[in-house]
């Protein structure tokens, strides 16, 4: 590189960190309390795992239903742990975001007589899953994208940021650096939004585009917010295992609501061993555990996955999203109709994050988290469904939230903020003409995050995790940025500091599993295989002192604050 390239830097009143739905979301929040926001995503908009959604989302709109039935619901699929006060709203508010999607064109699915259509899901009492009749995320995508547009909300692409500003205290922007255009760039904001969604690039095996790692996550820590529930991990079976079509996301949780039979190596029914009562119909986590010991134990096929066997209910498979998975199976060989897809299990939603309260709110002023980059709401497990039902409710409050603080602050000082020194260090970076590679290093660590930290977990392996993701951090920070032009060199930065970001996930997530001495929804224990009263709480990590720590954090209800705020924006309408 002969000469660095100018930084760019832009004001803007909020910065919204995201393109998928919990950040166009929030752009709506903005709008409505009167704030037009900037939002900025390192894809191209819109972006993030909204777009691989396919199922749909659910929401207590029937006649026969109740929000107060969802909530209940919620409640007994967290395991006890979710916070009641925000599952509360949620279980409300996602009716109101129902029907203002249903006018903005999403195209829910709905009976003769006008009604929604809704399906069976996970640990619903009920049918509530609402659909698109095939696949959600596209269509879901193209609506709200097309409603910033008629706003007229400015959205930047193909930016990844490194950490965030601040001022006395209060966080104040970020800054990181275009990664196609090569050249750095400072955004100075009076209030944040981090709608970066969950770390699912830890897992080779995942159902999300290759650019959602953790970054939210890891900047949140470094800035001085709080995470809770990092140990929990919603997986699922959720790829392709044969090799010729590995990576592509059946989604098999259509199919055993359908009636699918789960099989090991030996074409065996296991889930009666792990739940007699329930058999598949029992709750995702359930079912994820049971995959993982089949595996673990041995009983996994050679590509590491289980069989899914469709055969005796393939009439009623063979139709919406789940149709296209049997046609992708039979161009690759296998006739589903007769003999079962193999599958693999992989992370599918983090259910822990940044800690907020209502209105998005972290622990550190000027910092607002929506969607899955927020924790708290689902605790332990989650229903089935309510992943985007989340994202629709968090991320239109995180927007109201952020707009409605900001009357009376003044611009942050340009100068501030310490994105100088950030800057001055992918100098040096670039000026290093040796180093270990970036691609090796993050492979090393993906196998940390399945061997050591994955679904069935054990105390001494988590310590061995530990020591070597620490080993893996050292590593890493001494890459090699290599690259015959700018844009190259800008790359391997970008890729660089997802690994970054995802060793720091992994350490929080390992920390919070080694504390939780128990086995309970998303979170399993070789070594305390049972559930244990005396866990029902949260666990919170923050940075203390350069170092992560644990606490314990007592259940959160209805009426109780999650974060004592200053400046509450109690007033803001959701309408």
């Amino acid at each position: 590189m002969n000469s660095f390239p100018d930084i760019q830097h832009i004001e803007t009143d909020v910065l919204i960190i995201g393109g998928g739905v919990a950040g166009m979301m929030a752009a709506v929040g903005c709008v409505r309390s009167g704030v037009k926001p900037i939002l900025m995503t390192k894809a191209t908009f819109p972006s993030g795992s909204s777009s691989m959604a396919r199922g749909g989302y659910s929401a207590a709109v029937s006649r026969s239903d109740s929000p107060e039935f969802y909530y209940e619901d919620a409640i007994a699929a967290s395991d006890g742990l979710c916070n009641r006060r925000l599952m509360k709203i949620m279980s409300s508010e996602v009716i109101e975001r129902t029907y203002e999607l249903d006018e903005w064109g999403l195209g829910l699915v709905k009976t003769e007589d006008g009604n929604f259509h809704q399906k069976n899901s996970g640990s619903h009492r009920m049918p509530r899953l609402l659909h698109c009749g095939k696949l959600m995320g596209k269509p879901l995508m193209k609506s709200l994208a097309k409603k910033l547009k008629e706003w007229e909300i400015e959205t930047l692409q193909h930016v990844i940021f490194v950490d965030f500003m601040k001022e006395n205290g209060r966080v104040t922007g970020a800054w990181g650096f275009y990664y196609r255009d090569s050249r750095p760039v400072v955004v100075h904001a009076k209030s944040t939004i981090i709608a970066t969604g969950g770390a699912p690039q830890l897992h080779e095996v995942n159902d999300s585009p290759p650019y959602v790692s953790g970054d939210g996550y890891a900047m949140a820590l470094r800035a001085g917010a709080k995470l809770i529930d990092m140990e929990f991990i919603d997986y699922q079976l959720l790829t392709a295992a044969p090799l010729k079509i590995r990576g592509y996301p059946p989604h098999t949780s259509g199919f055993i609501h359908a009636g699918a039979y789960l099989l090991n190596r030996d074409k065996e029914r296991f889930m009666w061993n792990y739940d007699p009562e329930n058999g598949e119909r029992s709750s995702r986590a359930m079912i994820n555990r049971a995959v993982g010991m089949e595996i673990f134990e041995g009983r996994g096929t050679e590509n590491y996955g289980i069989y899914l066997d469709t055969s005796h209910v393939i009439d009623e498979v063979n139709n919406g999203a789940t149709s296209d998975v049997i046609r992708v199976f039979k161009n690759s060989g296998v006739d589903l109709s007769k003999d079962p897809m193999e599958v693999a299990s992989g992370p599918h939603t983090y259910l822990g994050g940044v800690l907020i309260d209502e209105w998005g709110r972290t622990n550190v002023e000027g910092l607002y988290a929506g969607g899955e980059a927020a924790g708290g709401v689902h605790g332990a497990n989650r229903l089935g469904g309510a992943a985007l039902a989340d994202s629709y409710v968090f991320g239109l409050r995180s927007g109201i939230g952020a707009a409605c603080e900001i009357s009376n602050l003044e611009k942050p000082d340009p100068e501030k903020g310490k994105w100088k020194e950030g800057i001055e260090t992918i100098k040096e970076k670039f000026s290093v003409n040796k180093g270990p590679d970036d691609k090796e290093i993050r492979k090393q660590v993906q196998t940390v995050a399945v061997s050591l930290i994955g679904q069935i977990r054990h105390g001494d392996k988590l310590l061995k995790a530990l020591g070597e993701l620490d080993d893996l951090q050292k590593e890493n920070q001494g890459c090699l940025i290599k690259g015959e032009s700018d844009k190259e060199k800008f790359d391997t930065l970008r890729r660089v500091q997802e690994t970054d970001n995802l060793i720091e996930v992994s350490k929080m997530l390992t920390l919070a599993a080694l504390e939780r001495k128990e086995s309970r929804g998303g979170h399993f224990r070789n070594d305390y295989p049972e559930i244990d009263e005396n866990w029902e709480c949260s666990l919170v990590v923050f940075e203390n002192q350069g170092e992560i720590a644990v606490e314990r954090r007592e259940i959160v209800q209805e009426d109780e604050a999650v974060i004592e705020p200053e400046n509450q924006p109690g007033t803001a309408s959701v309408v």
